[in-house]
């Protein structure tokens, strides 16, 4: 009896530390999981965000561009007009190629969060387009009746609605990559980290000033 009771304890003292570590482990793993699913699922918020712009800006394109050929066909002896039309169109093509540009550059992102070059190249070209963006409504203020049109204003209402989504997704996308490469460098959560491929993401930025739009001027 006495040593049937031994090879418990024995077995329990065995036991109990091995589940206990297994324990430890699952927890652990489960908490990087939890972080990682945190980071994807707000760059999925900030992804939908800029596919809500990029989906925008056709109509506010096509709204000026039919506003201004109308302007030229009927003041097309004004010189003046004839200017603002051209910085229009060119703040179009402009802004055109800003979204196709990181609409391209944007295609398989989520595999490279991790990509602090491209991570940074992509918020370049993102915060291009909102600058441009900019740069065009600035263009508009020298066309007063689209300036006050119904359609003019509730798609600038809807696009300067979607800036400010971007700028709240994509801080929240920053915070969840802060906690998620912070618990993936602390001990013991690192050791866990190195086994089970947990890779630091890369912060959504730019440099300073990028998102600032340009003087307007004709």
């Amino acid at each position: 009896m006495s040593n049937a009771k031994t090879n418990i304890s024995a077995a329990l003292l065995v036991v109990v530390p091995l589940v206990a570590i297994i324990g430890i482990f699952v927890v652990l793993h489960n908490g990087l999981v939890s972080k990682e699913e945190a980071v994807m699922g707000s760059w999925a918020q900030v992804e939908s965000n800029y596919q809500r712009r990029t989906d925008l800006i056709p109509n506010l394109v096509k709204t000026v561009q039919s506003f201004v050929e109308h302007e030229r066909a009927v003041l097309s002896d004004v010189t003046e007009n004839r200017s603002a039309g051209t910085a229009v169109e060119k703040a179009i093509g402009d802004l055109l190629a800003s979204r196709d540009e990181a609409e391209n550059l944007a295609q398989g992102a989520e595999g490279k969060l991790g990509d602090e070059a491209y991570m940074k190249a992509l918020a370049v070209a993102q915060q291009q387009v909102g600058s441009r963006m900019s740069y065009l409504f600035g263009l508009v203020e020298n066309y007063p009746q689209l300036r006050s049109s119904d359609n003019f204003l509730a798609l600038q209402d809807q696009l300067e609605g979607t800036e400010n989504r971007i700028n709240v997704a994509r801080m929240n996308f920053n915070e969840n990559v802060r906690a998620y490469n912070a618990a993936i460098r602390k001990m013991p959560a690192s050791l866990i980290a190195n086994m089970g491929g947990f890779q630091r993401k890369a912060y959504f930025k730019a440099d300073e000033g990028t998102d600032k739009s340009v003087k307007v001027e004709f």
